[in-house]
């Protein structure tokens, strides 16, 4: 996916809820002179730093500790990635969430979401229809969106040109939006 994406131009990607750092790894892969910060809850530290010993790659980045539904997000990046993250929110914590991003974002930096992205009808894919129901059922207010409604939450964020650049049936879809200069 990484390899679709371009990779995307970055020197420095801030990938938020990032767990043990799969996608940071296949980033930093990907674009050989980049930093990277690993932003994931402070519980996540010693299964990040055992990943990170297992790689070369470990230098390069580094974690940071944090609640994104509270605190800020580290600044200073020029690529954000948030993964699988958004169907377990609400728009309304989305908007928040993107606000935050784009506050931590370099000007010109660009934003990755990767999740399910629903067709208009939304019914399609059948698989995010059914997931779905999963997040009504175990999350406060998540749920699958649309195209128009990710790009809808981007915008009110203050994020701009939002296009849905990978499709697929599965939570893999990727929607990009760029940071304006200021």
């Amino acid at each position: 996916m990484v390899a679709e994406l371009g990779p995307p131009q970055f020197r420095h990607l801030l990938d938020v809820g990032g767990a043990t750092g799969t996608w940071t790894l296949a980033f930093l892969r990907a674009v050989p002179e980049a930093q990277a910060r690993l932003f994931d809850l402070p519980d996540a530290k010693p299964l990040v730093e055992a990943r990170l010993a297992q790689t070369p790659l470990g230098n390069r980045i580094r974690f940071v500790g944090g609640d994104f539904y509270r605190d800020p997000l580290p600044t200073g990046a020029d690529f954000a990635w948030l993964s699988a993250i958004a169907h377990q929110n609400s728009r309304q914590q989305n908007r928040e969430l993107f606000t935050k991003v784009w506050t931590a974002l370099e000007a010109g930096g660009r934003i990755g979401i990767r999740d399910v992205v629903m067709e208009p009808c939304r019914t399609r894919p059948v698989q995010g229809a059914l997931f779905a129901v999963n997040m009504l059922v175990h999350t406060k207010g998540g749920g699958t969106y649309t195209f128009q409604e990710f790009a809808e939450d981007l915008q009110s964020a203050g994020f701009r040109n939002p296009q849905w650049v990978i499709r697929r049936e599965d939570m893999n879809s990727v929607i990009l939006a760029e940071k304006g200069q200021g």
